[in-house]
């Protein structure tokens, strides 16, 4: 009898224990940030952030981290350094400037944006770095264009946007600098502006056919390509190209995926789509656009599945991206070099 008591109490005991087992490794809500009202929500950091998978024989190379590991920033690469400014960061909106030396592999700290400000893009003009709009912690865009002086390492302001703007795309051609779409407070618009240098004013241009934000555009030739986007409800394939002298537009062939929040640069006549999966496509490679043959082609990404908001910019013959969302703030730094050799032809009139 005691020893059929004794099984009894031990499956008891094992049962209890399996209960509690259970209820210990359930699945519990974890909360979420709040959405702001058609914004993408804030994503909440992952226990741990995933690993840069680049082969030993990648054309990728990893560089000095940069020190405040954030995403949705704006990057621009002025006379030999790249400036990472504002963005999100774990702790909220930030207007910090960090200052990346390609050439030393090092990182300063430069004088902080007057706003913090997420959801930018940065172009430069001569020597000159405008941020426009920006939205705020609680998803409210600015009209606000803000412009850093690499020279003198400060701050002033330019005349304001028509309109307020965040998440939208930019682009810098001719000293004139282009703004194409975003979110406008209430919704995604497909509304271009153009800031004339000489007058320091904004015009309004053709829209886009699509309205969108977190898209990407760069200058290639005479031409601003605008690429990707997000329009509430699916990242974007689309691609157009902008022709400044007719004020019109032209179909390109679309990307392989869709892609919000990518960032996109010109570089030896091609353009590179980087990054921008993860809200509704994978990202399993990055895009180069040819235009003589008008297809998009895949390259290697150093990140798979998702990669949001990176801040990517070219600097002499590589394409550096640089932070960024990936199931955690990033600090990655990350140099791509497409064309690795430098072809040295003799001159004819050597000795």
């Amino acid at each position: 009898m005691k020893t059929l008591v004794s099984v009894w109490i031990v499956l008891v005991a094992a049962l209890l224990l399996a209960i509690g087992g259970v209820a210990v490794t359930w699945p519990r809500s974890e909360p979420q940030p709040a959405a702001r009202p058609g914004l993408p929500p804030v994503p909440a950091p992952e226990q741990q952030a995933p690993l840069v998978a680049t082969a030993e024989n990648s054309s990728w190379h990893e560089q000095a981290q940069m020190p405040t590991r954030r995403a949705y920033l704006a990057l621009a690469a002025v006379e030999g350094y790249i400036y990472a400014i504002a963005g999100q960061t774990p702790e909220g909106t930030t207007g910090a400037v960090e200052i990346y030396d390609p050439e030393e592999d090092i990182w300063t700290r430069g004088d902080d944006k007057p706003t913090p400000s997420t959801y930018v893009s940065a172009a430069v003009v001569g020597t000159d770095i405008f941020v426009p709009g920006g939205c705020d912690a609680e998803g409210n865009p600015a009209q606000t264009v803000q412009v850093y002086d690499t020279i003198a390492s400060s701050w002033y302001e330019a005349n304001p946007l028509p309109e307020p703007r965040c998440a939208y795309a930019l682009a810098a051609l001719d000293q004139k600098l282009y703004l194409f779409g975003g979110w406008d407070g209430k919704r995604y618009v497909s509304t271009v502006y153009v800031r004339d240098p000489q007058t320091d004013s904004w015009a309004e241009a053709t829209p886009m056919d699509t309205e969108r934000g977190f898209a990407a555009a760069a200058p290639l030739r005479d031409r601003l390509y605008v690429v990707g986007g997000y329009d509430g409800e699916r990242e974007l394939t689309t691609c157009a190209a902008y022709d400044p002298g007719a004020d019109d537009w032209e179909e390109c062939a679309p990307m392989r995926v869709g892609r919000g929040e990518l960032g996109l640069v010109s570089l030896g006549g091609q353009l590179y789509a980087i990054g921008g999966g993860g809200w509704t496509s994978y990202l399993g490679f990055n895009e180069r656009y040819d235009p003589a043959e008008d297809t998009w082609s895949a390259i290697e990404t150093p990140l798979g599945g998702e990669w949001r908001s990176p801040g990517v910019a070219e600097f002499e013959t590589a394409i550096y991206a640089i932070g960024g969302w990936s199931s955690d703030y990033l600090s990655l730094n990350q140099a791509y070099e497409p064309f690795p050799f430098r072809i040295f032809i003799p001159s004819s009139h050597q000795q």
